[in-house]
């Protein structure tokens, strides 16, 4: 029986599972829930499995390291703190949400290791895998490498899947090599001192010194960087509380994130912005706090294994689903801390998209989004087809 027809078979399984998920999201690094069913349903089908460390992971392993090398298998599995506004029966509970996808990433994940399970004798080498949380801040696969998932076993090579709910049709995309952007998201407190707006001599004025922090920041794009290894740059909130028409506040507050597919690029950009912060604070007089919350690299696929994923995926799935290679995204992902200490990696997207009754698709993270479930079939089956056709090819 293919992959397939026997993730077919697990369909309703599946779809259950994610729904109890999606139903119930949790965010961060703390999952309990979530980690908990998941382990039970590993148990229901033989899978062994523990908590990494003391963090809300799961690991384990499948097959037998004796007979070739290990492959690393990895889903997220945390939501985000968002309310959903889709018209669905099975809608978040508790005003978090999985708009992202991963309650289908870890179910998927769970279908893949059922299935290799059962052909466990006939792994050429070890399945290695990973549930994990806290993608969405992305320190979560930072955690994981402090912890040690890539010790006891090692693994040779990664593999990881995305929901891409917006996609034309049903089916599999590859990235070839550049994958994802870096992403450098940051904090900026602008410390002043208070004054009456009609006199603005008396006080500092950490408005104003927010305005020069975000139009000298953008120079570094537009004058420090080649035209052809762009970065982007966005200030997505900024707060002055306390300050009214005629008040200058105390304080204001800056955050932001800095994307680069090159890695000299947001190397860069991580280095001149603190410098810029501090320096503009300083010109007027300010104090200035600079904090990097997240700074993850840029994902990159290996072009040999981006070729195995699809050749596995036109094998599996036939006529049935569009399989084909895609170009990169500015989106970011802390699989990518793991996949950049791997020989080899291949994280792939599944092409999910359910139009509402306008017929209209939404993106990651909207609201209103929706994914097909029939992707918790050709999504598994897919990522079972690659990791044994990997570990055949490299036993």
């Amino acid at each position: 029986m293919s992959y397939l027809d026997r993730a077919k078979q697990l369909f309703e399984e599946a779809r259950d599972l994610r729904r109890q998920i999606h139903q119930n999201p949790e965010i961060g690094f703390e999952l309990p829930e979530t980690m908990g069913l998941i382990q039970r349903k590993l148990e229901e089908h033989n899978i062994a499995s523990s908590q990494l460390g003391d963090t809300y992971a799961l690991v384990g392993t499948l097959g037998d390291s004796g007979k070739g090398k290990t492959l690393l298998l990895r889903a997220d599995m945390d939501g985000i703190p968002m309310k959903e506004e889709a018209d669905c029966e099975f809608a978040s509970k508790n005003g978090n949400s999985h708009l992202c996808g991963h309650d289908l990433h870890a179910t998927s994940l769970l279908v893949a290791l059922i299935m290799l399970k059962e052909d466990e004798e006939k792994l050429q080498g070890q399945i290695k895998f990973l549930f994990q949380p806290a993608e969405e801040t992305l320190n979560g696969g930072k955690l994981m490498l402090e912890k040690g998932i890539l010790d006891d076993p090692k693994p040779d090579a990664g593999m990881a899947l995305h929901m891409l709910p917006n996609g034309q049709k049903p089916g599999i995309l590859i990235p070839k090599e550049e994958t994802l952007a870096s992403a450098l998201n940051f904090k900026i407190e602008i410390i002043g001192k208070g004054a009456h707006g009609a006199m603005p001599y008396n006080g500092i004025d950490p408005v104003f010194v927010a305005s020069q922090i975000i139009n000298c920041a953008n120079g570094i794009l537009a004058r420090e960087l080649p035209s052809n290894k762009g970065a982007s740059l966005s200030m997505g909130y900024i707060n002055a509380p306390g300050g009214a028409i005629n008040i200058i506040p105390p304080r204001a507050y800056i955050e932001g994130t800095s994307r680069s597919l090159y890695a000299e690029s947001a190397e860069h950009v991580g280095q001149r912005l603190p410098e810029i912060v501090e320096h503009i604070g300083k010109a007027f007089r300010a104090e200035t706090k600079y904090e990097a919350v997240a700074n993850v690299p840029a994902l990159m696929n290996t072009a040999g294994m981006s070729e195995l994923v699809k050749e596995a995926a036109e094998e599996v799935l036939g006529t049935d689903y569009v399989v084909e290679y895609t170009g990169p995204m500015l989106a970011s992902e802390d699989y990518a801390h793991i996949a950049n200490k791997l020989p080899e990696s291949c994280y792939f997207f599944v092409s999910c998209p359910l139009p509402d009754e306008a017929g209209d698709l939404y993106a990651l993270h909207n609201p209103k989004v929706m994914f097909n479930e029939e992707a918790l079939i050709y999504g598994p089956a897919t990522m079972a087809q690659a990791a044994i056709n990997w570990l055949k090819n490299n036993c």
